[in-house]
């Protein structure tokens, strides 16, 4: 008898990899996949615990999915992911309709777990990371991007971040498990590979004994086929002249580096643990562009962080204003037990939280359509992803843009298809997306 599970993946893109995974895995011993929560006998959702709102999400998920045991189908309901490693014991106390809360290193057990759940509710939140992978069990959920994990963990103990809590300390893939996954992945078709862990730079520290991120991505740029590969989450403590040598010389590799800040005031970045001041992130900034004159930087920022004073966010809005970001995120302080920042005085308000999230986003956004702007007339390569039939529209990226965070290229093109690169000559700019018309088919 075919039993069809429905998996909910929240979060981050670390969290999406686990997510495929564990498709693999369900599918490798006979369950079937449907998108329809209404007809699924197993709704699983693979939670976040990152900040209160990502908790938030993820329980009203929960209680919105255990409504499918009185409407629907459902037999089993199943968490995973980063809130069930954190809390699974008040989980399955508070939402009764749970039958299993699975934590971030035990997922992969999930078809054996299912079996036990049918007899009895699981909290199986024993190991915090898993970083062996059968690689060609992996599911692809998007067409021609694909995320890559290259470690686990974190031990930057940044004062705000429960992360190391969840994950445990940091943990590398062995370079050639990384490797075979990329070349899985391009032989499937994708086109776009995006380097991830809580801290890129990082990798292989633990393993190799230094830093080994410039070591691994000329590994993976030896790769048959034609992709990009893109570094996200790039901790600033590690970003070297090797490492900027690769992005600027290598064409496989996106002349786009994320490198998460936080903030630019000494006093803060002292309470929020970090490792660099005002002056070495400013010389980073520098050296970067210096390296990669074309490179688009992308970071984000926490505003509202305890003790935060209106002269400590005004010197991180001059900052912005002064170096110019191509890509800016930010998020409120969320206050998350165990951490250093919790036992701080005084907690911003959050009215003061919204209004400073608000000021910065106004700036960047000024910042972004004045750069976006300065392209038009350019011509930018071009991963098509989507067509828009109604409009006759093909929808890409270009390299400046990282999937889901940043801008489109929204362009006409007479012959082109969804996985192709394009060149397409940018005429019209916004605040964010760029529109133009397809030159040439790559």
């Amino acid at each position: 008898m075919e039993v069809k599970v429905a998996l909910v993946s929240l979060g981050c893109d670390k969290n999406l990899v686990d997510s495929e995974y564990m498709l693999g895995s369900l599918l490798e011993k006979g369950y079937s996949i449907t998108s329809e929560v209404g007809s699924a006998d197993i709704i699983i959702i693979n939670t976040c615990g990152f900040i209160n709102s990502a908790k938030e999400e993820s329980i009203n998920t929960i209680l919105e999915m255990a409504e499918y045991k009185k409407k629907g189908k459902c037999k089993l309901l199943i968490a995973t992911g980063c809130l069930s490693q954190r809390y699974g014991d008040q989980l399955l106390k508070e939402i009764p309709e749970l039958d299993a809360v699975i934590g971030t290193g035990d997922f992969l057990k999930l078809p054996d777990l299912i079996e036990q759940v049918k007899v009895s509710r699981l909290n199986i939140t024993r190991n915090k990371t898993v970083i062996d992978y059968d690689i060609k069990k992996r599911v692809n959920t998007l067409k021609y991007v694909s995320y890559v994990k290259i470690a686990e963990g974190c031990n930057n103990r940044c004062s705000y971040c429960a992360i190391p809590l969840i994950k445990g300390p940091y943990k590398s893939r062995p370079m050639e498990s990384i490797k075979e996954e990329v070349e899985f992945l391009v032989s499937r078709g994708i086109k776009e590979i995006n380097i991830v862990a809580q801290d890129t730079t990082s990798y292989g520290i633990d393993m190799y004994g230094k830093p080994s991120l410039p070591e691994l991505l000329k590994k993976l740029t030896d790769v048959k086929g034609e992709f990009w590969i893109r570094v996200l989450y790039a901790y600033p403590t590690h970003i070297n002249d090797e490492l900027l040598e690769i992005i600027s010389c290598n064409p496989k590799i996106t002349k786009y580096l994320d490198i998460p800040l936080q903030h630019i005031s000494d006093r803060i970045l002292r309470l929020m643990n970090r490792p660099t001041n005002s002056e070495q992130i400013k010389k980073l900034i520098e050296k970067v562009r210096n390296v990669v004159p074309d490179i688009a930087l992308r970071t984000t920022f926490i505003v509202g962080f305890p003790t935060e004073t209106e002269s400590d966010f005004r010197e991180l809005i001059n900052f912005i204003k002064t170096y110019q970001f191509d890509r800016v995120g930010a998020f409120k302080y969320s206050r998350e037990e165990g951490t250093y920042a919790a036992t701080l005085r005084p907690q911003v308000p959050e009215k003061i939280k919204q209004k400073r999230f608000d000021t910065l986003m106004r700036v960047q956004q000024d910042i972004s359509k004045n750069k976006n702007e300065k392209l038009v007339g350019s011509i930018l390569t071009v991963l098509t992803e989507n067509y828009d039939s109604k409009r006759k529209l093909f929808i890409g990226r270009s390299q400046k843009d990282a999937p889901e965070v940043d801008g489109t290229v929204i362009f006409t093109a007479d012959k082109c298809e969804p996985g192709q690169f394009c060149k397409v000559k940018v005429t019209k700019a916004f605040e964010y997306d760029l529109y133009g018309e397809a030159v040439q088919i790559l």
